[in-house]
């Protein structure tokens, strides 16, 4: 059986060249082909000609779907939407239907396949996985269900495993953070938990709250047969240490590459630690390379290695060349194996907040509302000092006290931004915001620097880590300061 997905995997251009043919077939006449000037009739090499697409393109036709046309995109009728954000204002719809939520199910399957397959016995040991996820809750609107996908994954993973998945679903659907911690740590204690799957600081937020509950027992003694972790969301190199210090011993770490609208790729082999394989036959993907934006798409098979990529993916639920906005490196070709190295727009993201550029600009017009700040003078940043706030760098020409401003601009992108709405309730994952507020003429060397440099400049707001800071000309007094 492994044998069969590993020789799907491995010949991407037959899987792509099928799927794309089923898709295309499926969608004739739909209101959303029609928009995009499909036919149902071109081949992979036409349909690489049709320009990538964003969100707003698709807004109306979710709209429509919400009218009461649900095969407005394909005769495959939408059945629910997955909820995002990362953007200012309303949030993000994603659509699914049976075959698109289907492929979860098939991209399930095989997690459980090749974890088999990697496991150190024949015949392997039934314990439980953990999901520690975002509320599973679903709400109806207007007749169509509308949640995050840990909501829409979390029923099919709960099929998938015939119970062997916790935290059970009153607890999974609780909306608030800490106490769907705390719950969930109760019912998992007593547990054979042996796989844990989640964002990695939603994994140790859920571990922390577990040693306290474990009153000094180890967690090594609680769960002894907890070995492997699945995470998504955001790197794990940052945590990889705590957790396995947390439970006392090594574990089998492997990455998932998920998201709103499907998932395209898992760790699959222990040789190539980090890398993924594409799931070429559950999606289909376009590349454009990250160094020449102005270059034509080219299929999965026409990748090079070492290159890096913008994609773009046509999902089964009628999504056309969607632009995604995540950079990956390619590591292999046959089977296509890359990693995700960023995002087209960039963005902090220590728990799936996802906090854009376009939110930090908004955060500081709210903010200057009530303070006296400069609205283009700030840099935002993971806190070097603490893994779970954001550092904000702003500028100010009068005395504002930095508790104050910590408190607006949290306030402010709870407002903007629902997933760190969510992250921060409570402190249950993110805290409070950390500011420094610099004298006015802070930033002035670092903007001439880039002027005298490239001749023309523009101001960088927003930086991956302190390492970034440290090398940037111009900021190399801002650098001592972070550690304050």
């Amino acid at each position: 059986m492994a044998s069969r997905h590993r020789k799907v995997l491995s010949n991407p251009e037959k899987a792509q060249r099928a799927l794309l043919k089923l898709i295309l077939a499926s969608s004739r006449g739909s209101p959303a082909a029609n928009a995009l000037g499909l036919s149902g009739n071109e081949s992979f090499e036409e349909f690489l000609g049709l320009p990538p697409q964003d969100y707003s393109f698709y807004q109306p036709l979710v709209e429509r779907t919400f009218d009461g046309d649900r095969t407005t995109f394909g005769p495959d009728p939408v059945v629910a939407f997955g909820e995002t954000s990362g953007t200012i204002g309303r949030p993000k719809l994603i659509p699914h239907t049976v075959g698109s939520l289907g492929a979860i199910r098939r991209f399930t399957e095989r997690l459980l396949l090749f974890q088999l397959l990697e496991g150190e016995r024949y015949i392997p040991h039934f314990t439980k996985w953990l999901a520690v996820t975002a509320s599973t809750k679903v709400r109806i609107d207007r007749g169509i269900p509308v949640g995050f996908i840990s909501g829409l994954m979390y029923g099919i993973a709960q099929k998938q495993r015939k119970g062997f998945v916790l935290p059970t679903p009153r607890v999974a659907a609780i909306d608030d953070w800490s106490d769907r911690i705390c719950q969930s740590v109760a019912e998992a204690l007593p547990q054979r938990v042996g796989t844990m799957l989640g964002v990695p600081a939603y994994l140790c937020r859920f571990l922390d709250e577990a040693s306290a509950q474990a009153h000094g027992k180890p967690l090594g003694n609680v769960w002894p047969m907890l070995g492997r972790i699945y995470y998504s969301g955001t790197s794990v190199d940052p945590y990889r240490d705590q957790l396995e210090r947390t439970l006392g011993r090594s574990l089998i770490i492997r990455g998932l590459y998920t998201a709103t609208e499907g998932s395209f790729g898992a760790e699959l082999d222990p040789r190539f630690p980090g890398e993924l394989h594409l799931m070429v036959d559950m999606n289909v993907f376009a590349f454009r390379d990250a160094d020449k934006p102005r270059a034509r798409l080219v299929a999965a098979w026409e990748v090079v290695g070492g290159r890096r990529y913008e994609v773009f993916v046509t999902t089964l639920a009628g999504l056309y060349q969607y632009r995604i906005g995540d950079l990956i490196e390619v590591t292999e070709t046959q089977p296509l194996r890359i990693r995700v190295t960023g995002r087209s727009e960039e963005e902090i993201n220590l728990a799936t907040e996802k906090l854009s550029l376009k939110q930090a600009h908004a955060v500081i017009d709210r903010v200057a509302a009530h303070v006296s700040i400069h609205r283009d003078h700030f840099i935002v940043m993971p806190d070097p000092g603490h893994p779970r706030r954001h550092l904000w760098i702003i500028e100010s020409p009068a005395l504002v006290h930095e508790s104050r401003a910590s408190t607006l601009v949290d306030a402010a992108l709870a407002e903007i931004n629902p997933s760190y709405a969510a992250l921060r309730r409570g402190d249950a994952v993110l805290e409070r915001p950390r500011i420094l507020v610099l004298a006015e003429g802070s930033f002035d060397r670092y903007i001439h620097t880039g002027f005298a440099a490239r001749g023309q400049f523009k101001f960088r707001h927003i930086f991956k880590d302190a390492q970034a800071i440290i090398g940037t000309p111009g900021l190399e007094t801002l650098a001592t300061r972070l550690e304050e």
